[in-house]
Parts: structure tokens; sequence; C-alpha cells
């Protein structure tokens, strides 16, 4: 049988941000796309309801795409330096229950990976390599 494709679409600004879950989430076994705006994934309905969305947008621009997030709630991921409690509970009342702060820790970003659920046939893998029966510094759990 086919595995199906998991697809993570990354949008952020920041070229070193994108880099980095670009290689923590093709470890983990997602097809990763860099995205310039949300508009772009109305045509990738499929790709996005088996996979996720992970982004680092301003209060502004979220609020402009509130309609599309809310059809994807359970696949957007936000990001964001600025996170404050008052911010959370905005965010909560929209729709939007996933939020790292930024810098986000890969041991954060797993966590909130694993907590969603993914359609049958799309599962969440995670390639350890190990060195001396060891994992390596950088996989350290």
């Amino acid at each position: 049988m086919k595995e199906k494709v998991k697809w993570a679409f990354i949008l952020d600004k920041d070229e070193f941000v994108r880099l980095s879950l670009n290689k923590i989430l093709k470890k983990y076994g997602f097809q990763v796309e860099e995205i310039e705006d949300i508009s772009g994934l109305e045509k990738r309905k499929k790709d996005v309801k088996g996979g996720m969305i992970l982004a680092d947008l301003e209060m502004e621009g979220l609020e402009r795409w509130v309609p599309l997030l809310k059809r994807w709630n359970d696949r957007f991921i936000l990001m964001s330096p600025q996170i404050t409690d008052d911010l959370v509970q905005r965010l909560k009342q929209i729709g939007i229950h996933r939020i790292l702060k930024k810098p986000v820790e890969p041991k954060m970003l797993r966590k909130v990976i694993r907590e969603m659920s993914f359609p049958d046939g799309v599962t969440f893998t995670s390639s350890v390599k190990q060195r001396g029966g060891f994992p390596t510094q950088s996989e350290r759990r």
C-alpha cells in the first residue's frame, strides 16, 4: 500500500527559521513547501487536510484569514515571538489553539505535531540517527 504524503506548509519571512523548520519537519516524514501567502493553500485543500500549516503572521494578517483558518484550525500552528496571555485568549476566541512562541524549540514542535490527528494512512514518524547506540546531541529528547 502506498503511503500518503504528509505536507507541511511554512509561512515565515525569516529564512533561517524556514530552513530550520524544513530540516526538522523532513526528519519527521513531512514533505515541506514554503509559501508566501495563506491564499495559495485554497487550491491545496486535500494536502492541508493531511498535513499542517506553520505560520508566523501578524495579528492583522491573521484576522484577514480567519474564515480560512477556522476551516483548518486543527491543521494550523501559529508561531510568533510576541505571544502574551492576552494574545493567546484572543487567538483562542477566533479558533486558533496551537500557538508556539519563537524561537520554536524542536521538542515543543514535536509535542504539538504529535497531538495533531492525521487522516487514515498518514502516520507520524521520526527517524532518530544513533551513533554507538546513543542519540546524537541534537536528537536527544
